[in-house]
């Protein structure tokens, strides 16, 4: 019998570790393709949350917007007004630097295929005015 529950064990450890492992892997290769995903297609303003207030919905999804390349360059529309400005992703603070007339922070909130959730920071201090934007690809 103590041999049984022995090779158990060891066989419950393997799978356990195994998983442990595997899960590491999935996050690592997920950590990664962030910029491939940025860089997918345009990314609309589907809302806008300031701290402690309920989303506001947009109005029209078509006028805001943001698209990222994969050589660092990011293009925003907002009602009418496009600008060109700088990017880049710094996976350890899980950030977007985006550089133009100005540095803003973009905090990944959540990320995946269709949906982005950001925080907002104009500086990393952690400021009370942060926003929260959700995008969406159509």
């Amino acid at each position: 019998m103590f041999i049984f529950e022995y090779k158990l064990n060891q066989y419950i450890m393997k799978k356990i570790v195994f998983a442990f492992f595997l899960g590491l892997l999935s996050f690592a290769v997920k950590a990664q393709d962030v910029e491939g995903i940025l860089t997918s297609g345009k990314w609309y303003v589907e809302s806008v949350q300031e701290k402690g207030e309920e989303p506001e919905l947009s109005s029209n999804k078509e006028d805001e917007w943001l698209l990222f390349t994969k050589d660092g360059k990011v293009e925003e529309n907002h009602f009418g007004d496009s600008k060109t400005s700088s990017w880049n992703y710094d996976n350890a603070k899980k950030l977007i630097k985006i550089s133009g007339d100005g540095t803003i922070f973009h905090r990944i909130i959540e990320i995946s295929e269709n949906k982005l959730i950001i925080e907002l920071l104009e500086d990393l201090k952690g400021a009370d005015d942060n926003l929260m934007i959700t995008y969406v690809k159509s």
